[in-house]
């Protein structure tokens, strides 16, 4: 009975559909209890015989008592300590302008995990390609043209990330923070609305809300490069003589130096 069950299988290619999923399956067995026992023979030769006794990397696997320092521990600190920054960048916002800031700031950092921070965004602004091409194709459409020439404000800082980053087999330590909070922007809005004669710009002053993110790059003990992205919104007029109000915005990206004392 078994024999001839076993030729109606090989003849219809039963038998070797199963032999072959039957031959995987113990394959991937008998691979998995080689790799337990080489592992295990691993762990128990590194427990046994650890490089140092009080070796922070040796992880003695997960032994509550032991101290694991791989990515923990800070080498470089900011609690407690001013921080002066000089930032410099561009403005991505203004359709019709260039814009270049320079953003001196100071911090200060009550713990590893939070801190203050105040700033000065001094912005320079010049036509760019859109508004030139625009002003040859029709002189006498205008659109309407607002500068932002300086911001001032506070932020309070999160920093909950910690990171190492091996570069180039070296390590790179950073800490990637998020900030929000309220201040000024100074503005400047093109009053004119042709292209013929001198430009002429009336000042406003309106309250933001600030909210951003960023990095410190620690170099050493006393200095960082920091990347730094910040982000406005504010409600201004939609016209020039406009009594209705609309809400803005205006993003800067900056890198510069920080100076830890």
């Amino acid at each position: 009975m078994l024999v001839k069950l076993f030729k109606i299988m090989k003849n219809h290619g039963i038998w070797q559909q199963v032999t072959r999923e039957w031959g995987i399956r113990i394959g991937l067995t008998l691979l998995a209890i080689v790799w337990l026992t080489l592992m295990a023979a691993s762990w128990a030769d590194a427990a046994d015989n650890p490089r140092e006794t009080n070796d922070d990397y040796s992880f003695s696997w997960l032994d509550p008592e032991k101290r694991i320092y791989v990515l923990q521990n800070r080498r470089y600190a900011k609690a407690h300590k001013l921080m002066l920054s000089l930032l410099s960048g561009v403005g991505v916002s203004n359709p019709y302008r260039t814009t270049y800031n320079l953003d001196p700031r100071v911090a200060f950092y009550f713990s590893e995990a939070f801190g203050i921070e105040t700033f000065y965004t001094q912005t320079s602004n010049k036509s760019n390609t859109t508004f030139n091409q625009l002003q040859d194709a029709s002189p006498t459409t205008w659109p309407l043209v607002r500068e932002v020439r300086s911001q001032m404000g506070v932020t309070a800082q999160w920093v909950p990330w910690y990171a190492k980053i091996n570069v180039f087999n070296k390590i790179l330590y950073l800490d990637w923070y998020f900030s929000a909070g309220v201040g000024t922007m100074q503005t400047a809005l093109e009053t004119r609305t042709t292209a013929k004669g001198a430009s002429s710009f009336t000042d406003q002053s309106f309250t933001a809300w600030y909210f951003g993110t960023g990095h410190h790059y620690y170099l050493n003990d006393s200095f960082s490069v920091r990347l730094d992205f910040l982000g406005a919104a504010y409600r201004a007029p939609v016209a020039p003589t406009s009594s209705t109000n609309a809400w803005y915005s205006n993003y800067n990206f900056d890198i510069g130096l920080g100076w830890r004392i």
